[in-house]
């Protein structure tokens, strides 16, 4: 099984796989809280660790496909908090023998769509034609997540 998770702030998204495109799992882990503050953020953390703890323990996941990241001198916070998660993500994947492959929005997006900057509604098409889904993904970020999966599982 492939695991892609998008990891933001207040959202995350995740998509479990089989190599036959079918999905295992799929969901968002959400905030309530619309800018945490730090305590909240530690709080969310711990959160994410245990879910994804449980996670590995219920399914084989071979790979973690996840987004590397950018950020500007402008959101060092939002940042901080992120590379964590991505920290506490990799500590497990590392704990459970679970290969991690990374990758660009840029590399994501031609991958799945041929165009590094196609558009987020694309790139939602286009993941709705690889898994034969017939219900447009609620948030884009999902896709993202089922992208990650399924790029993981493509590449070598």
């Amino acid at each position: 099984m492939i695991l892609g998770v998008d990891p933001w702030v207040r959202k995350l998204w995740y998509a479990l796989i089989n190599k036959d495109l079918s999905i295992v799992d799929s969901g968002i882990l959400l905030s309530e809280i619309k800018s945490p503050i730090r305590i909240d953020q530690f709080e969310r953390m711990r959160e994410i660790e245990e879910y994804f703890s449980k996670l590995c323990k219920k399914y084989k996941i071979q790979t973690m496909s996840m987004e590397k990241l950018f950020f500007t001198k402008f959101n060092q916070n939002n940042a901080e908090f992120v590379y964590g998660i991505r920290a506490i993500l990799i500590t497990l994947c590392l704990k459970n023998n679970i290969q991690i492959k990374e990758y660009t929005p840029i590399q994501l997006k031609k991958f799945i769509t041929g165009n590094g900057k196609a558009e987020k509604v694309l790139v939602q098409k286009c993941i709705m034609k690889l898994y034969g889904l017939k219900e447009f993904p609620e948030f884009n970020d999902a896709a993202d997540a089922l992208a990650l999966a399924y790029i993981a599982m493509k590449t070598k």
